[in-house]
């Protein structure tokens, strides 16, 4: 049987460590019955099933990270796919998240997370400013002018330079 989105997420975040009522809010269960939710999901045995897979595939991932850390070339990174090998990543976290995001080989999840932490690297956050920032910011600017400039505009007059 076939987990949905949210039991999917749900085990994710179980196996991630997260605490099962944590993990059920995680995933888009009310707050109010997640506690229940979280009971009733620990019952189900496809996502007890799919808890256990996903925490042997992380013990895979981190015992070939482990190798790598300590400098062993050749060493199947990807639980998934595990012909694949892989040398060292370098110094910049940067480098590896961009490896990870385009490497299909990779789950669609973790591919998912890197490009989410990546995105402030790459992309800037539009629409920081709400009105009374831009209010505030059109007040700096006027008031760079002068004192004076600021009356002159609010009366319609425009001051002689």
């Amino acid at each position: 049987m076939s987990l949905n989105a949210k039991q999917e997420l749900f085990a994710l975040s179980v196996a991630a460590g997260i605490n099962q009522t944590e993990a059920c809010v995680n995933a888009g269960y009310s707050r109010n019955g997640a506690a229940a939710a979280a009971c009733r999901l620990m019952k189900n045995q496809a996502v007890l099933a799919h808890i256990e897979e996903l925490k042997k595939q992380q013990n895979r991932l981190n015992k070939n990270i482990n190798k790598i850390v300590n400098n062993d070339v050749n060493t199947d990174v990807n639980p998934v796919n595990p012909v694949k090998s892989v040398s060292p990543p370098s110094d910049d976290p940067l480098q590896f998240l961009v490896m990870v995001m385009n490497d299909d080989s990779w789950p669609h999840k973790l591919r998912i997370d890197a490009a989410k932490t990546l995105m402030p690297y790459k992309h800037g956050r539009i629409g920081e400013t709400g009105k009374k920032e831009a209010a505030r910011d059109v007040a700096i600017e006027k008031s760079r002018a002068g004192g004076l400039s600021a009356r002159l505009e609010q009366k319609g007059l425009k001051q002689v330079k």
